[in-house]
């Protein structure tokens, strides 16, 4: 029999319990939780272990008492859905473990509702920051989140306003399943202003309104929808070349991203929308460009992309280290950054470098020459259609040379830099 039970206990308390749970308890030598589940269980006489004493001391006389057994955890709903259970099998083996689950909070809502849930999603914004919960809800129609003091509904409301995102249908469900129990649905800007006091015990469901994703400009988006500096036209990675370079960097969802001369943030944003559960740093010294950036960032909804204000190397010592960096300005520190760059990237990473000028194609190629390094590069010339009278030209734009480097897992360190072993490189 394992150590320790884990029962989830309804709102309603012993009406829902299940005689199997009842008699867990009835035979605990131990039984540790929160006062207000404690109180469905007036005939428990043992040791009582409150959790509100303090969760980290909590948890360690949890432990403690496991080793001599018959320890009954008492939590809400189901202990494995963003609850305690997922705690304590980090800390013991699933075979000390047993759990007696009651309805998840999840569940209850979505059957008031009457939504079928098989595709929700669930977001925690308990004990978090709220940076990237907007970057999440791309990735579905229907989601609860999980509340607490601080991310109250209100303050997530405004929050999904502050990026844009105002088609949501918000319910606030209140004491699921206890006699006080109270479900109030709202728009965005209704449940920002909303001055109520919930329960601290609710969670949202939120409902997409709108196929629309990031903004509106969707994934791929066209140079118009971002903002550039003024009054000049600048500075952007033109489209075509974004894709190209997006590709070369292979960004997946959890990575971080390091866009090094950042600019309007095109490239910040679209690997945003690739690494949509990771982290992207966007870094720009120029502050002619920090108020259009910025405001790209909130217009797509990207909200766990950073703006860091700064020149580069220096403003990337203390970044997390990335998964891929794209650099398309150096401010003529192009070997330094690189240098910087290189050496924090991790195992598997992508380094893309964008050339304009002929004096940035040899700072990066002497650069890879002397870290022995190789790489592929592509000489990208783009044209476009533009009217002439009642015909169709093509305009061509400068062309642009893309640097990759790959720091595969397999490389062999040399000084600050990793040699590559197996040697690609093409032009086209």
């Amino acid at each position: 029999m394992a150590n320790i039970v884990v029962i989830g206990v309804p709102e309603d308390g012993c009406l829902s319990l299940t005689s199997r749970a009842v008699s867990a308890v009835s035979q605990a030598r131990v039984v540790a939780g929160h006062p207000r589940h404690r109180v469905w269980f007036p005939q428990f006489e043992g040791i009582f272990l409150d959790m509100t004493q303090g969760f980290s001391n909590w948890l360690n006389q949890v432990i403690d008492q496991s080793e001599e057994g018959d320890v009954v955890v008492l939590a809400s709903g189901d202990p494995l859905f963003f609850g305690i259970g997922g705690t304590l099998l980090k800390q013991l083996p699933a075979s000390d473990l047993s759990f007696i689950p009651a309805q998840s909070s999840a569940q209850l809502a979505f059957s008031r509702l009457g939504l079928p849930w098989h595709d929700a999603a669930y977001l925690s914004c308990h004990g978090r920051g709220l940076n990237g919960l907007v970057a999440r809800m791309q990735q579905g129609a229907l989601f609860t989140l999980l509340t607490d003091k601080t991310n109250t509904p209100q303050v997530i409301a405004r929050h999904l306003k502050t990026y844009h995102e105002t088609h949501w249908t918000l319910t606030v469900c209140e004491q699921l399943g206890s006699p006080r129990e109270q479900i109030r649905t709202f728009g965005i800007d209704e449940l920002a202003q909303c001055e109520t006091e919930f329960d601290p015990l609710n969670i949202l469901v939120a409902q997409r309104g709108s196929p629309a994703l990031w903004g509106g400009h969707g994934q791929f988006a066209a140079d118009e929808s971002f903002l550039k500096r003024m009054p000049q036209k600048g500075l952007i990675t033109k489209q075509a070349v974004r894709h190209l370079a997006l590709t070369a960097m292979c960004i997946r969802q959890d990575d971080v991203v390091w866009d090094v001369g950042s600019g309007s943030g095109s490239i910040a944003i679209e690997s945003a929308k690739f690494a949509a559960r990771g982290q992207v740093f966007a870094v720009e010294c120029n502050d002619a460009c920090f108020d259009s950036l910025q405001a790209n960032i909130f217009a797509h909804g990207t909200d766990h992309v950073q703006l860091i204000t700064g020149s580069a190397p220096a403003a990337l010592a203390d970044l997390p280290k990335p998964n891929a960096v794209f650099v398309g300005g150096s401010r003529g520190e192009m070997d330094a950054i690189l240098t910087g760059a290189w050496a924090a990237l991790q195992a598997g990473g992508r380094l893309v470098v964008s050339a304009v000028t002929m004096d940035t194609v040899s700072e990066v190629y002497q650069w890879a020459s002397a870290c022995e390094l190789q790489f592929d590069a592509q000489l990208v010339n783009i044209s476009n259609t533009q009217p002439l009278a009642h015909y169709q030209r093509y305009q061509a734009e400068n062309p642009i040379h893309l640097f990759s480097f790959s720091k595969e897992q397999s490389f062999v360190k040399t000084h600050l830099f990793v040699k590559k072993t197996v040697v690609s490189e093409g032009n086209s």
